[in-house]
């Protein structure tokens, strides 16, 4: 049987990030997925925001993983040649009440410790002159990327990691842990379970579950990304984010996500009356938009976590297992945070780090990456 010193299951945000931090620490590390793809699930199915936390609770676990990660992402994403781009972002006010958050929004990003700006009418009409907005906070430091790209450069540095590979069992054996499934078993002094919507059945131990929440999102034409210079927020409520209209690194606009709890964990289909929600939100962001057609439209799944998200825990079935589970929207900007933290604690079980140089990830062969939403198997046409 194979030995590893640790197994992570899962080739999402969250896998890939441990991944490479283990791989740069010198473990022998194998990487199991499911999928014959990797990042196949919620991972690849998001907006692609590197958030800096300006709207996080103070204090949470999420909070400090993706202040964590602001502090490491861009020379690890210039090192890997991932694509990115700092545009920041706009909390755009609309009315009164809106206006009013907003002093608020800026002292919770000061105790974060990221850097805001409250904007006027004036300065926000000079800054995107095609927005209509009484007020707006400015957070320089929001940036976008391709979560594809960002899981392919960060498991670029581990050379085990095996597709069609799906995860039946995790048990514990002499200390360390077996991992079974229908390709096999493999032995692992420790097993790392990132494996996202599904992380809740590979713990097996009821410490958590994990339900879906459905986000759609609209890709307008090549080009369309320049008809906004930021990313275009909504003064956010206590449950979501909400809309929002964003420029990606391939040039192409979108909007989006809605914010659906559902029970099926299979069921990735947009639904047309959220998209047309979000097709007319979109115009009253930008109401040029009101005569631009959108040319697709994909639903990713988000994993909420039950009793809470963020749970970082060690399983009491088997000890040489730690979950790190319910990692919601904010995944890509805080699992490098996360693979930081894991680190951690797997040191602090007696893992010894031998450390080693980052190998430079090969060059794609094409001059752009197709946008990850085109990689989507559960793309589908807009034509509404």
């Amino acid at each position: 049987m194979e030995q590893f010193d640790v197994v992570i299951v899962g080739s999402g945000l969250v896998g890939a990030a441990v991944a490479w931090e283990l791989s740069r620490a010198g473990v022998r590390t194998a990487v199991l997925e499911a999928s014959n793809e990797i990042a196949a699930g919620a991972s690849r199915s998001n907006s692609g925001l590197l958030c800096t936390g300006f709207d996080s609770e103070p204090g949470t676990l999420e909070t400090e993983m993706i202040l964590e990660q602001g502090r490491r992402w861009r020379p690890v994403f210039d090192s890997l040649g991932i694509p990115y781009r700092i545009p920041g972002a706009l909390v755009l006010a609309h009315d009164e009440a809106q206006e009013a958050r907003l002093p608020a929004l800026a002292r919770n990003a000061s105790q974060n410790g990221v850097e805001t700006t409250l904007l006027d009418r004036a300065e926000v009409a000079r800054r995107e002159p095609g927005v209509r907005a009484r007020a707006a906070l400015l957070v320089p430091a929001e940036a976008i990327t391709d979560p594809y790209e960002v899981v392919r450069g960060l498991l670029s540095q581990t050379p085990e990691v095996r597709l069609e590979w799906p995860v039946r069992e995790v048990s514990s054996v002499n200390g360390g842990a077996e991992v079974a499934g229908p390709a096999g078993r493999i032995a692992a002094r420790f097993v790392i379970n990132c494996a996202g919507l599904y992380a809740d059945e590979v713990a097996a131990d009821g410490a958590f579950q994990i339900t879906p929440r459905r986000g759609e999102f609209l890709a307008f034409g090549e080009g369309s990304a320049e008809r906004i210079r930021h990313i275009l927020l909504p003064v956010p409520s206590g449950r979501t984010k909400g809309v929002l209209l964003f420029p990606t690194v391939h040039g192409r606009l979108c909007a989006g996500p809605s914010a659906i709890d559902q029970v099926d964990k299979e069921d990735w289909r947009p639904r047309a009356n959220e998209l047309s929600r979000i097709r007319a939100r979109a115009a009253e962001i930008l109401p040029e938009l009101a005569s631009v057609k959108p040319v697709a439209a994909w639903a990713g799944l988000r994993p909420v976590g039950h009793p809470r998200n963020y749970y970082v825990g060690w399983s009491s079935r088997v000890p040489s297992m730690l979950s790190i589970a319910g990692i919601r929207s904010t995944g890509l900007s805080s699992c490098l945070g996360l693979s930081s933290l894991a680190l951690r604690l797997l040191e602090e079980r007696g893992l010894e780090s031998r450390g080693r140089e980052l190998r430079p990830l090969t060059p794609a062969a094409e001059s752009m990456p197709v946008p990850w939403w085109e990689r989507l198997n559960r793309l589908r046409n807009w034509s509404g």
